[in-house]
C-alpha cells in the first residue's frame, strides 16, 4: 500500500493542475481563434517572429536559476525551513536583476536583428516593446517556481487561471473596441503577467519576498548547481524557437503564420505536459536511492503512457481541427501538426524521466542531453526547410526528439538499471 501513495498524491496534483489548465484552455481558445482570424497568416507570422525572439533573451533571465531553486526549496522546506526562505529570497533578487538585464539587452538589440536576420518581417518596433515583458515574465516566474517547490498545485492552478481569465477579457476589450492589433497583443505580454505576479503575492509566503541582508546568501550554491543547467537552458531555449526563427529567416512570413497555426493547436496540450512535468520535477528531487529513482521512472512511464493514448485520435482529427478553429487560410498547417505532435508526445514521456539526473548530480548529462537535441535539430532544420518549408521545420523538431529520447533512455539505463546488482 505504502508504494501506492506516491501514484495517489501525483495523481491528485496532476489533477488539480490539469483541471486548472483545461480551464485556462477554455478561456483561451476563443482569444486565440479571434487573433488568428483576426491578423491573417501575416500578421500572425510577425507576432510569432517576435515573440519569439523575444523568448530567447529569457535565456539571460533564466539562466537555469528556476530548476536550483526549486531544488534547494523543496530540499530545505522539510527540514531547514529559514535556509528554502533565505534561497527564496535570493532567487527573488537574482531573478529581478536578471530579468531587467535581459530587458535592456532585448531592448538595445532589437534593431540589430531585425534588420540583419529578419529585413521583411517588419519587427523592430514589436521587440523592443516586448522587451518589457521579460521583467514581467521574471516576476511571475519566481512565483510559480516558490509555488511548485512547495507543492502548491493548487494555488499555481489557480494563478493561471486568473491570468487567463485576465487574457481573455482583455482581448475581448480590444476586439469590441477595434484595437485588437500587433502593438496591442505585445503590451499584453506585459500587462498580464505583471498582474498575474501581484496577485501571487497573496499566494507565496511573506518571509520569501521580505528582503533581509544578505541578499544574495546563497547565490553561490544557486549557481554552483546551475553552472550546467545554464548550458540546459540555453540549449532548450533555442531548441523550442529554432523552428520558427530559422522558418522566418528563408520563408515569407505569411507560411511562418499558417505554422504558427500548427503550433497554437499543439500549445493547448501543455495542459497536461505542464502538469506532469510541474508534480514530477519536485517528487524526483525528493528521491535519494537508486530503488527510490527506479520506481519514481516506472510510475512515471505509466502517467504519461495513459496520457499519450489518450491523444493518439489527434493524429486523424488534427487537420480538421486547424480548420474548424483557425479558418481555411491555415489549413496547409495540417501536415506539419502531425510531426509536431508525434514529438510533443515523445517528450511528454521523456522529459519526466530525465528529471532523475537532478538526484543523482548528474546536471551536466542534461547539458550534454539539450545541446544534441538543439544540433540535432539545426541540423535538420538547415537540411528540411528550404525545400519543405513549415514540413521540414516540423519534421526537425521530430529529429531532435527522437535524438533526445534515445540519449535520455541511455543514460537512465546505464546510471539506474545496469548498476542494479
Amino acid at each position: 500500500m505504502a508504494q501506492l501513495a506516491p501514484d495517489r498524491g501525483r495523481l491528485r496534483d496532476m489533477a488539480y493542475l490539469v483541471a486548472g489548465n483545461v480551464l485556462k484552455f477554455a478561456l483561451g481558445l476563443a482569444p486565440g481563434v479571434l487573433i488568428f482570424r483576426v491578423l491573417g497568416p501575416t500578421d500572425v507570422g510577425r507576432l510569432t517572429l517576435a515573440l519569439n525572439i523575444i523568448s530567447v533573451f529569457s535565456i539571460v533571465g533564466e539562466f537555469g536559476l528556476r530548476d536550483a531553486a526549486v531544488n534547494y526549496i523543496a530540499r530545505f522546506l522539510a527540514g531547514a525551513p529559514e535556509q528554502a526562505r533565505a534561497v527564496a529570497r535570493t532567487f527573488l533578487v537574482s531573478k529581478v536583476s536578471l530579468a531587467a538585464l535581459a530587458g535592456t539587452i532585448a531592448f538595445f538589440s532589437a534593431g540589430l536583428i531585425a534588420a540583419r536576420f529578419y529585413p521583411q518581417a517588419r519587427v523592430i518596433d514589436l521587440i523592443r516593446l516586448g522587451a518589457f515583458s521579460l521583467l514581467a515574465d521574471g516576476l511571475l516566474g519566481f512565483s510559480m517556481a516558490t509555488l511548485e517547490a512547495q507543492q502548491s498545485f493548487a494555488a499555481m492552478s489557480a494563478l493561471g487561471v486568473i491570468q487567463a481569465l485576465m487574457r481573455a477579457g482583455l482581448i475581448a476589450a480590444l476586439f469590441l473596441a477595434h484595437h485588437l492589433s500587433l502593438t496591442s497583443l505585445v503590451v499584453l505580454e506585459f500587462i498580464v503577467p505583471v498582474a498575474a505576479f501581484a496577485y501571487s503575492l497573496r499566494l507565496i509566503p511573506r518571509s520569501f519576498v521580505s528582503l533581509r541582508r544578505p541578499l544574495l546568501k546563497h547565490l553561490g550554491l544557486l549557481f554552483q548547481f546551475t553552472k550546467w543547467i545554464a548550458i540546459a537552458a540555453l540549449a532548450s531555449t533555442l531548441f523550442m524557437k529554432f523552428d520558427v526563427l530559422m522558418l522566418s529567416g528563408l520563408r515569407a512570413s505569411a507560411e511562418v503564420g499558417v505554422y504558427a497555426a500548427a503550433l497554437a493547436l499543439i500549445a493547448k496540450l501543455e495542459a497536461i505536459k505542464y502538469a506532469v512535468l510541474t508534480t514530477a520535477f519536485p517528487q524526483a528531487c525528493r528521491c535519494t536511492e537508486h530503488g527510490e529513482m527506479r520506481a519514481y521512472v516506472s510510475r512515471s512511464l505509466r502517467l504519461t503512457g495513459a496520457s499519450s493514448l489518450a491523444m493518439l485520435p489527434l493524429f486523424v482529427m488534427g487537420g480538421v481541427l486547424i480548420v474548424w478553429l483557425y479558418g481555411t487560410a491555415y489549413g496547409a498547417a495540417a501536415p506539419a501538426f502531425y510531426p509536431l505532435l508525434a514529438a510533443f508526445l515523445i517528450g511528454l514521456n521523456v522529459e519526466p524521466v530525465a528529471f532523475v539526473l537532478y538526484p543523482m548530480n548528474k546536471p551536466q548529462w542534461v547539458a550534454v542531453n539539450e545541446v544534441i537535441q538543439l544540433a540535432v535539430g539545426l541540423a535538420m532544420s538547415l537540411a528540411l526547410i528550404p525545400t519543405f518549408g513549415i514540413v521540414g521545420a516540423a519534421w526537425g523538431v521530430l529529429m531532435a526528439r527522437i535524438a533526445a529520447a534515445l540519449v535520455t533512455f541511455g543514460l537512465v539505463q546505464r546510471f539506474l538499471w545496469s548498476q542494479v546488482a
